[in-house]
């Protein structure tokens, strides 16, 4: 989603209170911050991140929210190793908001997402855990008034060798709050890591296995009731009228209350708000998307395909490639909305008061959440407290926070703690979806038959230009042209335009973004390059990639794990054929080959391989993970998700309408990870982008189809296989 990583040193320091004597230990910060993380008096709060007890346990405070990714391990291990303790005494609690977290794009921004959660604070972790241990050092130093040089330290202890003395952390923290924070904290040679690299199981695994991890729909507060929400079946519609005394009666009803575009039930018990809800005469009026249908939409975006556009990145001289071609080719794609579909349904608690505001609030940034809290209550931040336990799946969806927003209202008209819960009906239709995008790619080839021009046109919208409008750039939104641009292909003349299509649909960000399309069609239109070439798909990507070899290693790296053929081939009597792809997205170089057959008119990958260069690693066992994870992800939107729209409304409700990859249709997956040395790239969505192009390459060579339009559900590949 973004690009740019680069933190300064001073401004991670700046950020987290190491500056300026803001390294402290023991007492030296309120004791309001300390009450709020739990720090306890006889302890010592090493920094912003890190505080120590006398028995010498670590309390970790992640900046970055837990939602599956593994970060609530990966930056336990980075603090761990630089500061010299045994992993399992760190434990993890979610940082509060408040400036000392923002520790990315040089102290001003804090969010969970783009895969850069990790990538973003290593370096800042190493520091963070260095700074601490040198400052336990030379607590130890004068106690023992030895040099500093003379003294090293074992996991959870300061020792001299000389002497044979060794002393806890513990006993050490509260003397190291008088020093000086140093302002170049030595950080370890790698070759002395203990857990940076190492497959350390996750530390949230027990706890998600046998029940006892907290999400926020499982918070219970004293005196709670519970609410129902209801919004506009057509998208953008407003509450006309209801007929309030026709639920009056029924159980546990506590009173009825209108939102912004929504009516809500309030009652004792989540299913009696649901009921008296589902039994609520209500109308609607004044919906922006009246009469929209996604097929007439799509009809409209590829209209536009032909048209100027703004121009996004231009290399060479493409016009003069397509005047003196020997031929061209083209082709459109189209691309769907998508829900997020996450497995926890949108929800949150709140607890409002004159005074004050508590809220438990699944999100991707809680210093937007509070900012939001305070315009709806009129508190000041400092009277807000938002919590963000485990979340149940976020991929982008969570950082827009209607249902939390929804409950702070309800909770401040009820005088009460209100937990919401949406229904799944809800979550599906008024979702913020995946854009629907619609793109044009032109190649010009010249006599002597190799690509000298690559033209591409992209049609729609993108969620920078709706949410986060200070990253467009000259009116170009790059969250819609990530994965198109900066290609590693050594194609001379080359240009991406950008036609912006409004549309009355919520979008927003979806598990890899941009890239989650233009991966597919970028890499699918290669395939379009290779054969008007007569070049094997593979040939022709490692004769492009000559200057890129990174690239290129990773490219042989995934066809040799896969003992990639290029044509199809006959196993007991059925067919099957090899589909490759490569991609760059979120720092990290992925290339993905996948084993495809046809069954019943329907594509069935049966194994995937991935070899994947993400620079260096933390935790190889997190990566793994995530990169099936991103794979699953990758085929449901290949072979079956769809948002479609008639008359304004979302017509999938429900995981019956809305489908989705069950277990039977995931394949094996097998992952290589290559540490080239390279910055570190991210993890959490880099798997997602090239499994469809490189299903959809096998099942255009085992059915001579073109699949330009997902999911391929669509298709009947019967006739052809």
């Amino acid at each position: 989603m973004i690009t740019s990583l680069e933190m300064s040193r001073r401004g991670f320091l700046k950020a987290s209170g190491l500056a300026a004597g803001g390294l402290v230990l023991a007492f030296q910060l309120p004791l309001i911050v300390r009450q709020a993380r739990g720090a306890s008096p006889s302890g010592g709060t090493l920094n912003a991140f890190l505080t120590l007890d006398p028995e010498g346990r670590v309390t970790f405070f992640s900046p970055f929210i837990e939602g599956g990714q593994g970060v609530y391990t990966a930056l336990p291990q980075i603090i761990a190793d630089e500061l010299d303790v045994a992993f399992e005494t760190i434990s993890v609690e979610q940082a509060p908001a408040g400036e000392a977290y923002k520790i990315m794009f040089g102290g001003t921004q804090r969010f969970t997402g783009g895969s850069m959660s990790v990538r973003s604070s290593y370096t800042a972790m190493r520091q963070a855990g260095a700074a601490a241990r040198q400052m336990l050092l030379q607590a130890a130093a004068d106690r023992w008034e030895v040099p500093i040089g003379e003294l090293d330290t074992q996991p959870g202890r300061v020792v001299h060798a000389a002497s044979e003395r060794s002393i806890g952390y513990g006993e050490l923290a509260e003397a190291a709050g008088a020093l000086e924070p140093p302002t170049d904290p030595p950080l370890k040679d790698p070759s002395r890591f203990r857990y940076i690299g190492k497959p350390i199981q996750r530390n949230d695994s027990t706890a998600k296995a046998n029940g006892s991890a907290q999400f926020a729909i499982d918070v219970r507060l004293p005196n709670m009731a519970y609410a129902a929400v209801k919004q506009s079946p057509v998208l953008g519609g407003d509450v006309a009228s209801m007929d309030e005394a026709a639920i009056a009666d029924r159980p546990g009803v506590i009173s009825v209350e209108r939102l912004p575009g929504a009516v809500a039930v309030i009652a004792d018990t989540y299913w009696h708000a649901q009921s008296a809800l589902d039994a609520l005469p209500v109308e609607f009026e004044n919906a922006a998307a009246a009469g929209l249908n996604s097929e007439q939409l799509a009809e409209e975006m590829q209209g536009r395909v032909d048209e100027a556009g703004m121009t996004a990145e231009s290399h060479g001289d493409v016009e003069a490639a397509f005047l003196d071609a020997e031929r061209v080719i083209e082709a459109v794609y189209q691309m769907p909305f998508l829900a997020h579909a996450t497995m926890e349904p949108m929800n949150a608690t709140a607890d409002v008061t004159a005074e004050r505001c508590e809220a438990w609030v699944p999100n991707q940034g809680v210093d937007v959440v509070v900012q939001q809290i305070a315009e709806i209550t009129g508190l000041s931040a400092d009277n807000i407290t938002v919590h963000t336990p485990y979340i149940g799946g976020f991929y982008g969806r969570r950082f827009i926070t209607d249902y939390g927003q929804q409950a702070v209202r309800l909770s401040k008209a009820a005088g009460r703690p209100v937990q919401l819960i949406w229904s799944r009906e809800q979550d599906t239709q008024h979702d913020y979806f995946r854009p629907m995008v619609t793109l044009k790619h032109r190649a010009a080839i010249d006599a002597e038959g190799k690509v000298s021009g690559w033209h591409v046109t992209v049609v729609g919208d993108g969620p920078f230009k709706r949410l986060m409008p200070q990253f467009m750039q000259d009116g170009i939104d790059s969250s819609a042209l990530e994965g198109v641009t900066e290609q590693p292909y050594t194609i001379a003349n080359r240009r991406v335009d950008w036609v912006s299509h409004d549309y009355p649909v919520k979008i927003g960000f979806w598990r890899s973004v941009g890239h989650s399309y233009n991966g597919y069609v970028t890499e699918s239109f290669i395939d379009e390059m290779a054969e008007a070439t007569a070049t094997d798909p593979l040939e022709f990507r490692r004769q492009l990639l000559g200057e890129a070899p990174r690239y290129l290693n990773v490219l042989d790296s995934v066809a040799e794990m896969a003992g990639y053929q290029p044509s199809v081939q006959e196993e007991n009597g059925r067919r099957s054929a090899y589909g490759i792809a490569l991609h760059l997205s979120f720092g990290s170089i992925v290339g993905e080959v996948a084993k495809v057959s046809i069954e019943e008119g329907r594509p069935r990958v049966h194994k995937v391989w991935c070899a994947v260069d993400c620079g260096s690693m933390v935790n190889p066992d997190t990566i793994e993970a995530q990169i099936q994870s991103g794979i699953s992800t990758g085929l449901s939107q290949t072979l079956l998700e769809e948002i479609t729209i008639e008359n304004g409304e979302v017509v999938q409700k429900n995981f019956d309408t809305y489908r989705f990859l069950p277990p039977s249709l995931m394949p094996d997956v097998e992952v290589q990870i290559i540490e080239s040395g390279a910055e570190m790239g991210g993890i959490g969505e880099v798997g997602t982008p090239p499994v469809a192009p490189a299903v959809a390459s096998a099942v255009y060579k085992l059915t001579g189809q073109r699949i330009r339009r997902l999911p391929m559900a669509r298709h009947d590949l019967t006739a052809s296989a």
